[in-house]
């Protein structure tokens, strides 16, 4: 029975994730030619349905918590906690507006996916480069998108959680912050690290609950150098969502 329940999770996860590959070329193809003519606009749809039609078909039931702080939300550089691969399209399902987001370079060179992220003005982190050549170029890059008029998403621990505690934050999301003069909006996950583990490639059928908090927007501090303002900013950003955190409910229940 139990090799039995094995074979039947691994052919949902072959059907959920074609399903799911069927709709990235679908709408990385509109989202590549709506940002080919420039038309960001249409990208940013395709992104949104995307997500949401990506979440439907894994069955992510979802909560945004205090999402009238996201539709007040001026121009600013959102953070999130990073827990699962399924980050993304939650995050997507419900930021409804122009964002670019920070990933790794190399999944710029996947198929499909990669032409979107190229055509749709994201942001590579290259971590082989050096570190200064690195955030130089980061540096320049937002500039670029906030110069366009969009937000740009970090996800400052760096990299995904093996056990879903909250990371330290890296400081680039708000040295940017400062050096753009916008508020960081910190966007606080839950229940992806359950549903999806770092390392994993099913989604786990008993575990697809999932909220997104949005918490008030903090804004860059006007004492101190550039670097002390953004180490501050880090500090209390942190301490935002490491409370938020602990003040929420387990999705985990079975």
């Amino acid at each position: 029975m139990l090799e039995m329940g094995g074979c039947v999770e691994r052919l949902r996860a072959v059907s959920e994730w074609g399903q799911v590959l069927g709709h990235t070329a679908l709408f990385g193809a509109i989202s590549y030619t709506g940002a080919r003519l420039g038309r960001s606009e249409v990208s940013a749809w395709a992104t949104h349905q995307w997500s949401v039609q990506c979440c439907d078909l894994l069955q992510m039931e979802r909560t945004l918590i205090h999402g009238a702080r996201l539709a007040s939300a001026p121009q600013c550089i959102f953070v999130a906690n990073h827990l699962s691969a399924l980050d993304i399209i939650l995050l997507g399902a419900f930021l409804r507006r122009d964002y670019r987001w920070l990933a790794k370079s190399s999944l710029f060179h996947t198929p499909i996916i990669g032409a979107h992220l190229r055509a749709a003005g994201h942001i590579p982190v290259h971590r082989a480069w050096s570190s200064e050549r690195r955030a130089a170029f980061i540096a320049r890059r937002v500039s670029e998108v906030v110069a366009e008029g969009a937000d740009v998403l970090f996800f400052p621990e760096g990299t995904r959680s093996v056990d879903g505690a909250l990371q330290p934050f890296r400081l680039g999301a708000f040295q940017s912050a400062v050096a753009e003069g916008l508020p960081i909006v910190p966007l606080v996950l839950v229940g992806t690290h359950e549903a999806m583990r770092k390392g994993d490639l099913r989604v786990r059928a008993t575990r697809r609950r999932s909220s997104l908090t949005v918490l008030d927007p903090l804004y860059p501090p006007s004492e101190g150098d550039a670097r002390r303002r953004a180490s501050t900013l880090r500090d209390q950003t942190w301490a935002a969502m490491a409370a938020a955190l602990a003040a929420l409910p387990s999705l985990t229940e079975a």
